[in-house]
């Protein structure tokens, strides 16, 4: 194939991918259903417990590792009103924070544990890593300040179509989210200025989330087409060229975060794709396959440091393999997990 002839491929193959997803980017996007948020049975607790007093007494249980935090929504619960999913008030966060940065542990940005990988230098055990999902304005209004106050990195995963909209995400599955009952300032989406002011800053990088955070199972074209042009928001607004990127939902066991979208996510100009599966990441671990640790609204920073330590992921292996020589229902992935589409961070 001459150049003349690869050139025209190429073109003819980028018009594809852009019609494609242009059916979809005019089309309303369809919330994937969440069963409501529970309180924790009395099981998880002592597992809970139990990997928490492990932590204390032994330390990490893997040698080797980091592991990175998952959050969503930071604002205050009011009253009388429905607790917000996804959901962590300022003062936990900043409890959450500041507990592991006592404990001695580090935090790191994105991209400087993404170096370390690729270049294979050693990254510390006590490093860790915070990201934000989806783009709410709280995240600027109210985590930011507390990113400032400590010193603490962290990564914002954009669903770009949603910039500068006073409309709420569609996939937020708070009840008075987008209602006048609610400040907008729980539910509504970042605009462009609050995140330039967060990147101008040096402590905050801009990720993606792809462009329309829709149910992308059985559509790698168009999933791959919608999170490349996530990336050209990113790079058009924020002169972001290699963007990372966060799986919406980011499950494996409901194909959230498959073989054919991962395969998808590298032929886009994404460095990275990041899953919502509880996993400590080891230098072995494909930078397209690192798993995140849900930071939820009943975690301290014990808890947390129990969650980077390892424990809680080790005793979730061990209840799913007891499951399962019981003949119970096997589970291929973390019942704990933020973002599967069963659950609600609400509670754990």
């Amino acid at each position: 194939m001459n150049q003349l002839q690869l050139s025209s491929t190429m073109i003819a193959s980028a018009d594809g991918l852009e019609r494609a997803a242009d059916s979809y980017w005019s089309a309303p996007i369809t919330p994937v259903v969440r069963k409501p948020a529970r309180d924790p049975r009395f099981v998880e607790k002592t597992a809970r417990g139990v990997a928490v007093a492990l932590n204390e007494i032994c330390g990490s249980c893997q040698r080797t590792g980091f592991g990175i935090l998952m959050y969503h929504r930071v604002i205050d619960t009011v009253p009388g009103q429905p607790r917000p999913t996804w959901n962590v008030t300022p003062a936990q966060f900043e409890e959450q924070l500041s507990g592991l940065l006592k404990r001695g542990y580090d935090p790191w940005p994105l991209h400087r544990v993404l170096e370390h990988h690729e270049k294979q230098w050693t990254i510390p055990r006590r490093v860790f890593v915070v990201t934000f999902d989806d783009g709410y304005q709280n995240n600027f209004t109210r985590a930011f300040p507390i990113l400032q106050k400590l010193r603490v990195p962290a990564t914002i995963f954009l669903a770009t179509r949603y910039l500068d909209s006073d409309e709420n995400f569609p996939n937020d599955d708070w009840l008075l989210s987008g209602s006048a009952e609610a400040s907008p300032e729980a539910w509504r989406p970042m605009t462009t200025d609050e995140c330039r002011q967060l990147q101008k800053s040096g402590l905050v990088e801009l990720g993606a989330h792809t462009h329309s955070h829709d149910d992308y199972r059985g559509r790698p074209d168009y999933f791959r087409a919608d999170l490349q042009h996530c990336c050209e928001v990113l790079r058009e607004k924020f002169g972001i060229e290699r963007p990372t990127f966060a799986f919406p939902y980011g499950t494996k066991n409901n194909g959230f975060a498959g073989p054919d979208l991962v395969q998808a996510a590298r032929e886009t100009d994404v460095c990275c794709s990041l899953t919502t599966e509880a996993e400590i990441i080891t230098a072995q671990t494909d930078p397209f396959d690192w798993g995140r640790l849900v930071a939820e609204d009943i975690d301290t920073s014990t808890t947390l440091a129990a969650k980077l330590g390892g424990w809680i992921s080790a005793a979730r292996k061990v209840k799913h393999f007891i499951k399962g020589l019981r003949g119970g229902k096997k589970s291929t992935g973390d019942d704990n997990s933020d973002s599967t589409p069963e659950r609600s961070s609400a509670a754990d």
